[in-house]
């Protein structure tokens, strides 16, 4: 794993090698990247809630991102975030512990550009209900961009404008707000 572009092109990630845990290959994270540029979303304020190594979010702090917020339940998975901070020489941004949704309640206030869902395959609710409370509170930008990660291909959306590109049994959803 590396980061695709941006002031840290090139640089090596480390990345968590578990079964529950699996890093997006860099022709999809790249792939992920040019339709996000696409579709005019703003690297500057993003939330990683299934963080995994961080990857996501250190390639858009590498894109220029300020303000990143990271989850992850796993206790290895945000060894490795601290390890790839620690490696890019850049300060650890906040890092949580928490359940999705809990995480989703604490930063009820804020609100982001780009959010990153990618949890475990097998748990095919998360990403639609962190995308509508995300939509519920307010938390999205106006040209706020969601990327899911799952393999199911009839996931739903309601409320979101949904693009869908799917890589190997990775299908991955952008999810826009309903103008």
């Amino acid at each position: 794993m590396q980061i695709i572009a941006g002031k840290f092109r090139g640089k090596r990630l480390e990345w968590v090698s578990n079964a529950t845990t699996r890093p997006t290959t860099n022709r999809v994270k790249e792939n992920i990247f040019n339709v996000l540029s696409s579709m005019g979303a703003d690297f500057n304020r993003v939330l990683v809630l299934f963080a995994g190594g961080g990857q996501m979010g250190l390639e858009c702090y590498s894109r220029g991102a300020t303000e990143i917020l990271f989850n992850d339940t796993s206790p290895e998975a945000r060894k490795v975030i601290q390890k790839n901070c620690a490696s890019l020489n850049i300060p650890p941004f906040p890092l949580n512990d928490l359940d999705y949704m809990k995480c989703l309640e604490k930063y009820k206030d804020r609100v982001f550009d780009i959010v990153f869902l990618d949890p475990p395959f097998a748990d095919l609710s998360a990403a639609p209900n962190a995308a509508r409370y995300l939509r519920e509170n307010g938390m999205l930008a106006k040209n706020a961009v969601i990327v899911a990660e799952t393999e199911s291909d009839d996931m739903q959306f309601p409320g979101f404008d949904v693009r869908v590109k799917t890589y190997g049994r990775a299908r991955i959803y952008f999810l826009k707000l309903c103008k």
